[in-house]
């Protein structure tokens, strides 16, 4: 991928095959990979035969065809990107309990690479069963939430205050990005709780079982309550409060309790990168922006050779040496790559793969292959490739690029020359 498209192709010549990645002819890309905003996870339809002249079986077979009656030399080319930048691309942080982020984020931390984060998290509930009769003809007593506490970034050793929030309006999780903006309601209390894995159980006051006993009790519930919002107020670390056995339950005279089930969650993040190091671009978890890739695809001679396989090997750094031995750091595991075209507004997911044994993610397959082989072909419609981590990670990890990336990014381009 190289630099975008200016707007001379974009007016309507044909772009070159040094433009960016590219799929499809323009006027079959619309029909068949129109995506809505941003990265939200939405059906997709693949298309594992790009081209009629490519084998769809096996990426290093792809133009077995041509080659017999055309062959000629068959050369392995690495290829650096030409541009590793961060870009806007706000990780989707909601999810519910079948699909999306797996916890809700909440704390500020002083990361020693990123600087300070600060996370606030979203949780909504739904009855986990129907009332009985007792408990809606009965009057609620007590109320509070038992979270389960699995996810754990920076000092555990001190304490975790934050206050809690009514949410003013309805929110929907698939929508829920790291810099969304969900308006709150009423301050409901004050907590503090100390940093380790576990159930944290917060009473709810008085006060508030009071004025929402009525509702608590309402067949509407679900409707008439938006949830509660976690907001960090002091501590160095960032907690994550997970769906499994985490609920709001209330009780009622005389002894009546019932549960509500943690529904959806959702986390917004700030990032106030004041130590950011020069030489790296950082790709973070839960973040509001992402990595993107440009290659060139000029010289060597490709533009009179059939591209057959592409390998891409991205091998990130962690900076552990920057961190203290009491800084608790999980990192990411599973990193995913799209290619997007100039407007943001197509988008092809290439693959997620989980990093291997030598601390290395790599993409190696027929979707990736014919992104290639269509850009050679000056057929593109796609800008760049964006690397994002998914969001069943649900954290605040990152890993980082080198700037000056040499062969910590490289593409192992398999082509042949034609005749």
């Amino acid at each position: 991928m190289t630099e975008p498209i200016s707007p001379d192709d974009a007016s309507g010549s044909l772009p070159s095959r040094y433009c960016l990645m590219s799929l499809l002819p323009i006027e079959t890309e619309r029909a068949t990979w129109a995506r809505q905003r941003r990265h939200f996870t939405l059906p997709l339809v693949l298309l594992v035969c790009l081209l009629p002249m490519f084998g769809c079986d096996d990426p290093s077979n792809v133009g077995q065809g041509l080659l017999d009656a055309q062959a000629g030399e068959t050369r392995i080319i690495p290829l650096s990107p030409g541009e590793v930048s961060a870009g806007d691309r706000s990780d989707l942080t909601g999810g519910n309990s079948a699909s999306g982020a797996v916890r809700a984020l909440v704390g500020v931390v002083d990361d020693p690479v990123i600087g300070t984060m600060r996370s606030t998290g979203f949780v909504d509930f739904v009855p986990s069963s129907q009332f009985g009769s007792d408990f809606l003809n009965g009057s609620v007593s007590w109320a509070g939430l038992e979270l389960n506490l699995d996810y754990r970034y920076g000092d555990t050793t001190g304490v975790l205050q934050f206050d809690l929030y009514g949410v003013a309006e309805s929110w929907l999780s698939s929508e829920i990005t790291a810099d969304a903006d969900i308006p709150l309601g009423s301050l409901v209390a004050s907590y503090e709780v100390p940093v380790r894995e576990g159930i944290v159980s917060l009473p709810l006051p008085e006060a508030w079982v009071a004025a929402n006993d009525a509702r608590l009790r309402s067949e509407t519930f679900t409707d008439a309550f938006h949830g509660f919002s976690i907001v960090p107020t002091a501590g160095n670390a960032i907690a994550g409060f997970r769906f499994t056995e985490s609920a709001l339950r209330a009780t009622v005279v005389p002894g009546d309790t019932v549960s509500f089930a943690l529904s959806k969650v959702g986390t917004v993040t700030e990032v106030d990168a004041d130590r950011l190091p020069s030489d790296y671009v950082i790709l973070q978890d839960g973040a509001p922006h992402g990595v993107f890739l440009r290659f060139p695809l000029r010289g060597d001679g490709l533009e009179e050779s059939l591209i057959h396989r592409v390998t891409l090997g991205l091998t990130a750094e962690n900076l552990d040496a920057r961190y203290p031995d009491s800084f608790l750091r999980p990192l990411p595991s599973v990193l995913g790559m799209e290619a997007v075209s100039a407007d943001g507004l197509t988008r092809l997911e290439i693959a997620e793969v989980s990093i291997n044994a030598d601390g290395r993610f790599i993409i190696d397959n027929t979707t990736l292959t014919n992104v290639f082989q269509s850009a050679n072909l000056g057929k593109s419609v796609l800008d760049r490739f964006e690397l994002y981590f998914p969001a069943e990670q649900s954290g605040v990890g990152f890993f980082a690029f080198p700037l000056d990336s040499g062969s910590s990014i490289e593409a192992l381009i398999t082509a042949t020359t034609i005749n």
